[in-house]
């Protein structure tokens, strides 16, 4: 038995990597295998605690300040929001029905759609 750790630097690589062991569904799993972290500033608390409660919810994570996470009245944070591509995209599907999170939404998905590790898709 042989185990070793395996990262990949882009999607491409991740399909490339996948192909090799026969998936048959290497694009859909290499979103899952990249993980990029993104730094949110200046987020509304209700907004803030939509977005850490999706991204929880799909086993990503994402960190608020203990103001907006105890729900103080006026409190905003900076995020950090880290995730795999796939969770990224997922939890904009998830929120697409709540138009207060779009423009963190759109901002998160500029990051993650143009990271070195997607662009070469």
């Amino acid at each position: 038995m042989d185990a070793e750790k395996i990262n990949f630097n882009s999607i491409r690589a991740a399909v490339e990597a996948l192909d090799r062991i026969g998936t048959g569904n290497s694009r859909l799993m290499a979103g899952r295998a990249i993980h990029i972290n993104v730094l949110v500033r200046q987020v509304p608390g209700a907004e803030a605690r939509h977005l850490k409660r999706a991204y929880n919810e799909i086993g990503a994570e994402a960190a608020v300040s203990r103001q907006v996470y105890a729900q103080e009245e006026g409190s905003v944070t900076d995020m950090i929001i880290m995730g795999t591509v796939y969770q990224h995209r997922e939890v904009r599907r998830i929120l697409a029905d709540i138009p207060l999170t779009h423009p963190w939404l759109k901002a998160i998905e500029a990051v993650v759609e143009n990271a070195r590790e997607t662009v070469d898709a």
